[in-house]
């Protein structure tokens, strides 16, 4: 009777072992591939569009298409046709909506060393705009320009710049050119320059002497000033009592004044009294017979009546002339 082989026990159960990690890594390969088609959009619906190129350098199968910067699909297929190579493309149909029929594809990477990709340019005539891409529309394409069209490019660019630095050459080169008349009055100031600094520390000093001066008469000012201001306090209530007493006196002269004025025609009354008094006295006086015989009574004598010149020489008619007694 044969003995059975015993196996040793790491080895128990080895093949169900084996056979479920045959199963996970199967399980795993197919979730991997399945991921990578959705991200490549397998399981989204795509709208197929082309264009034609002449040349497709830098033109690749699976290339990202791109519409304002987003990813929107990718290149499917390249192929040489009559008009040169047709280029189709995948869009996810839920962008095409977004692109107007009168677009157009060109060639573009990010930066200037970044991956190549297709962009989508919508075009700018409003009627094409109104109705979007649909299943197999051509779209145009802009080719981009090359080395030969960018080298005349820059050529064109840079030609007036060059002829420009020539004339400037040539400017400076003349004896008599702006740009050595320039240098020689550049040099004449650069001379001058010294004697300009001296005169300016001498301005500097100047100022900063006349502002020492300033400063202390302001300095001397501000302490006067208090002084000034109490002797003027003084001086005003000084001319204020003076103004008083100028009041009051002529307050008083004025009283005294009006009572004069008051008792003036009384005064002149009585003085014409006093003086018809004296005249009726002195009368009565003459007519007494002790003072009228030592009064002589006055001579009578004729006055000329041509002139005054006859009067004294004898000339003329005399009328009789009766002294007044």
């Amino acid at each position: 009777m044969q003995e059975e082989q015993v196996l040793p026990r790491r080895f128990v159960g080895i093949r169900r072992k084996i056979s479920l990690f045959m199963v996970t890594a199967v399980l795993g390969v197919i979730g991997i591939v399945l991921l990578v088609a959705y991200k490549q959009g397998a399981f989204v619906r795509h709208t197929s569009i082309y264009f034609y190129a002449a040349d497709v350098f830098g033109i690749n199968k699976g290339m990202s298409v791109r519409l304002f910067g987003l990813p929107v699909g990718s290149v499917r297929d390249l192929q040489i046709g009559d008009r040169g190579v047709r280029v189709e493309l995948a869009i996810v149909s839920d962008y095409t909506v977004r692109i107007p029929r009168n677009s157009s594809a060109r060639l573009m990477r990010e930066g200037y060393i970044g991956a190549a990709n297709i962009q989508i340019v919508p075009g700018a005539d409003p009627e094409g705009a109104k109705t979007h891409v649909r299943q197999g529309d051509e779209i145009g394409f802009v080719p981009n320009r090359g080395i030969a069209e960018l080298f005349d490019d820059f050529k064109t660019q840079i030609t007036p710049v060059v002829t420009e630095l020539r004339h400037m050459v040539a400017d400076m080169n003349r004896p008599d050119g702006h740009f050595r008349k320039s240098i020689e009055s550049a040099s004449v100031v650069l001379q001058q320059l010294p004697e300009t600094n001296r005169e300016l520390h001498e301005t500097l000093r100047s100022a900063n002497a006349a502002l020492a001066s300033t400063a202390r008469v302001g300095a001397q000012a501000e302490r006067e000033l208090p002084r000034l201001a109490s002797k003027l306090a003084t001086a005003l209530d000084s001319l204020s009592e003076t103004a008083n007493e100028i009041r009051a006196t002529t307050k008083k002269n004025g009283e005294a004044l009006n009572e004069v004025l008051t008792q003036t025609p009384a005064l002149l009354r009585n003085g014409g009294e006093l003086v018809r008094d004296s005249q009726e006295v002195v009368g009565a006086a003459k007519n007494t017979w002790l003072i009228r015989d030592y009064i002589d009574a006055p001579a009578m004598r004729t006055l000329p009546v041509d002139s005054f010149e006859s009067f004294g020489t004898g000339g003329g008619k005399a009328l009789p002339a009766t002294a007044p007694r």
